[in-house]
């Protein structure tokens, strides 16, 4: 079971992405960590610049007797003077600290809370100003997200941006891949080299070579094809002028002899024709430029000039619908493969039956349809009515290759044909070719 590659440039975006992000996330939490650091260092700042204001202006201010403020933002000033075991001035009579803590910064609990506590010791003063820890933390925490909200802005920025710059290098990969996409034998164009960047450049010019050596070929098989079609038709064609010209010294008594190698000659000729025609049709070459072909007066000439066949079996052909419709096609392939069609529908089909012609158009498709009254095909045997020589019936005359030209020449044009069994209570076959329209 074979299991699809990841696009190169998928893995580049994820690869980037997934690196930047890292290091953005390194980052984020290092300035997370910074930003906690730096809060509780202007806040522990805060706590002794207030006592110092408090010693030396703002002492006065402070009440002897207060139940608190009832904020809990608020900072608790407490003011120990001479050795009384209780505060002589505070701002929170139900927060208490320990007097004789060293002076500097400590973390101290008081009234079931955590607090963060500066003591500054003064002649016979003791200063503590404390701060609820709550309150220091949920502080510390809003400026540390306030931190992080570049990183978080960042990182889709960074895939985003990873994503762009990607998808513009591999551009010209793209470009390249839509030209090479369209190259086939009837298209040999080299891959243009100039602005590519370097890396691509051995790329480019290997698959040019690779064109060059291609069309050279080509080539050889179309002189080749040429070359065969005059070696083999020009003997054949003086082998059947021969014996048409000995037709009338054919002693009676050698005359079935003679018509059957008259009949086998015939049947050399149109095997060679048709093994020159698929080569062709294989190998893309047209016998003439494309035009606009009127695919409803191609299927009306090929049926006047099949309809001696018809009549002289008593086989009904006609056309059920005939839309207007061109193809951008030579007009001896689109020819080759309604006759080869047409012509199988009447060889299979048995006297007194019929063969229904349709062509319709819309949706910037062609499509002609065979419909003969035959034996139809078995089931099993379908998917190899396209090969080369295949042949349902040894008894019918034929040489197995007019499907395998059909598909040939379909393909050649970005077609698609298709045979299937009637399913509307008759036997028969049914033949479909789809063309873009012109």
């Amino acid at each position: 079971m074979l299991v699809k590659a990841r696009s190169l440039g998928t893995q580049l975006i994820v690869s980037l992405g997934l690196l930047v992000s890292l290091f953005a996330l390194a980052q984020g939490v290092s300035s997370y960590r910074l930003a906690l650091i730096g809060v509780n260092a202007l806040l522990d700042d805060r706590l002794s610049n207030v006592a110092g204001r408090v010693r030396d202006v703002y002492e006065a201010a402070i009440p002897r007797d207060s139940t608190g403020s009832g904020n809990a933002e608020d900072l608790v000033v407490l003011v120990w003077t001479g050795h009384r075991d209780t505060p002589t001035r505070t701002t929170d009579n139900a927060v208490v600290f320990d007097r004789d803590t060293p002076a500097g910064f400590s973390d101290q609990r008081a009234n079931g809370e955590a607090f963060r506590v500066y003591t500054l010791v003064a002649y016979n003063e003791v200063i503590q100003i404390a701060q609820r820890m709550s309150v220091r933390e949920r502080a510390a925490e809003k400026s540390a997200v306030r931190a992080l909200l570049p990183m978080l802005v960042l990182i889709p920025a960074v895939w985003v941006t990873v994503f762009l710059c990607v998808r513009r290098a591999f551009g010209v990969l793209d470009r390249l891949g839509r030209r090479v996409q369209a190259i086939d034998s009837t298209h040999l164009v080299p891959l243009p080299a100039e602005g590519l960047p370097v890396e691509l450049e051995p790329f480019v010019s290997s698959i040019n070579r690779m064109i060059e050596r291609l069309d050279a070929s080509l080539q050889l098989e179309h002189d080749f094809i040429a070359d065969a079609a005059h070696e083999l038709r020009t003997p054949l064609t003086a082998l059947k002028l021969q014996a048409d010209n000995l037709r009338g010294d054919i002693a009676p008594g050698n005359r079935e002899r003679f018509h059957a190698l008259h009949r086998g000659i015939e049947r050399t000729s149109a095997l060679v024709s048709q093994l020159l025609q698929l080569a062709r049709a294989d190998a893309h070459l047209a016998v003439a430029a494309p035009s606009d072909v009127d695919v409803t007066a191609l299927v009306t000439s090929v049926v006047a000039e099949l309809l001696p066949i018809a009549t002289q079996r008593r086989i009904d052909i006609g056309a059920e619908e005939l839309m207007a419709a061109h193809v951008r096609a030579t007009e001896a392939d689109l020819r080759a493969v309604v006759k080869n069609l047409v012509g199988n529908a009447l060889r299979y089909t048995p006297e007194g039956g019929a063969v229904d012609l349709r062509v319709q158009a819309g949706a910037g498709t062609v499509r002609v349809e065979v419909r003969d009254t035959g034996p139809g095909i078995p089931e099993d045997l379908l998917p190899r009515v396209f090969d080369r020589f295949f042949r349902v019936s040894q008894s019918v005359e034929g040489s197995g290759l007019g499907l395998a030209i059909v598909r040939a020449i379909v393909l050649g044009y970005g077609g698609t044909v298709a045979l299937r069994n009637r399913t509307d209570g008759q036997s028969g076959l049914i033949a479909e070719v789809s063309l873009p329209s012109a």
